[in-house]
């Protein structure tokens, strides 16, 4: 399983939650985004997983793993995110 979203507080407390709950491995972790990028990101993935027809297996964020490879190439090529990686 998957979990992908945004927080707006600690990230390390919500990564803390995740791996309580059975989620220990952290694939990508960006922290202070403009603002209006992780939740256009989030909506984008959440599209294009509609799109895909990929549905939650929990949650409105939980996804199969194989829904990976999609939600990483979604925040991979964001221009934002392109430019932080450089």
């Amino acid at each position: 399983m998957v979990k992908f979203g945004i927080t707006s507080g600690n990230a390390r407390l919500r990564l803390r939650a995740h791996e309580r709950d059975g989620l220990d491995q952290v694939v990508r972790l960006f922290t202070g985004l403009p603002d209006g990028v992780a939740l256009e990101i989030e909506n984008n993935t959440k599209a294009a997983l509609r799109d895909a027809r990929e549905e939650p297996v929990r949650g409105r964020e939980y996804f199969p793993a194989r829904a990976l490879p999609l939600i990483l190439d979604l925040i991979d090529h964001h221009p934002v995110i392109r430019a932080i990686r450089l």
